[in-house]
């Protein structure tokens, strides 16, 4: 039976989130069990900058009596003598039942699919997708809104066009028939593949405005980071592209806030840099700043793609 990987969002079908999702709600409600994992070994193989998607898993797998290993860089491995990233993945799969990573070549996730005895999770591969950020998206969506996902409106702020998380989610919003609207501040839309996957799984529609003109219409707002270090080199991202987007990314202010529905809720893609004031963070509707179930979300994933039954 083929190994079943998480690379690119197309890659689960709505039935497989909304498992991902009962899961996760269940994790929620009931707490998650500390033998759930007892004997799994979870890698997380990180050669980019993480705060929460590596702890995700990390976190997880520890709450549920398994174990992690992991690195933060290829200086302590064989890949500092010459050691491709493909024999790394090869060695560690036999070592763990399942990788998650994170690497700076755009290929990096499908490579490791590639050559990996076990799961692989793609953490941000390069800039093109970040794949755990899609059912990451659809749970944190549920839990703070707490109603039903088919037909809501979302909108995005920001950047999309060099969002990986954005790319990864956009096209999910399609299987749920949602309609987006986005202001990507006149110069960074969704890449063109991205829309019309969106458009193809069944969003109603993908359309750009000023975000003063939809806040307050929309059931949920995303607001991407602006600028992409630690993603996107230095030498690959145009300086006068980061002086643009310095210029054109107006934060979100408390009055914003006053504009978006009380039944809303505004979700920054984390790191917050500059883009929502500090000050909005008191909002009961700035959900990136309560507690978020990171663990939960990690034993979601974890034991859907190990096949363990909950």
């Amino acid at each position: 039976m083929p190994i079943k990987h998480l690379i690119y969002s197309k890659d689960l079908t709505r039935a497989d989130y909304d498992e991902i999702l009962r899961r996760f709600n269940k994790f929620v409600a009931g707490g998650i069990p500390n033998d759930l994992c007892r004997g799994k070994i979870v890698a997380t193989l990180f050669f980019q900058p993480s705060t929460r998607t590596m702890n995700v898993f990390q976190a997880a797998i520890l709450r549920a009596g398994g174990g992690w290993i992991g690195v933060t860089g290829e200086e302590v491995l064989s890949m500092g003598k010459g050691e491709t990233l493909e024999d790394t993945i090869r060695e560690y799969s036999c070592f763990a039942d399942l990788i998650a990573l994170r690497h700076p070549d755009d290929d990096s996730a499908e490579r490791a699919a590639a050559n990996s005895y076990v799961p692989v999770i793609n953490g941000g591969s390069g800039s093109r997708e970040h794949g755990l950020a899609a059912p990451w998206i659809i749970c944190a969506m549920a839990y703070y809104l707490k109603r039903p996902l088919d037909g809501l409106k979302i909108g995005i702020y920001g950047t999309p066009e060099i969002n990986r998380v954005v790319k990864a989610m956009a096209p999910v919003f399609g299987l749920y028939n949602m309609d987006i609207v986005i202001d990507d501040l006149g110069h960074f839309p969704l890449p063109k593949d991205v829309e019309e996957r969106a458009l193809a799984n069944g969003a109603k529609s993908v359309k750009y405005d000023k975000l003063d003109n939809f806040i307050g219409d929309v059931d949920i707002l995303f607001v991407t980071r602006g600028l992409q270090k630690g993603i996107i080199p230095p030498d690959k991202f145009p300086k006068e592209k980061e002086e643009l987007i310095l210029k054109s990314y107006k934060p979100i202010t408390k009055e914003h806030m006053k504009k978006l529905r009380k039944d809303a809720i505004l979700y920054m893609l984390k790191p917050r840099i500059f883009e929502v004031e500090k000050d909005v963070d008191e909002d009961p509707r700035a959900a990136y700043a309560k507690k978020e179930p990171y663990a939960e979300l990690g034993m979601a994933i974890i034991t859907y793609y190990l096949d363990i039954d909950i």
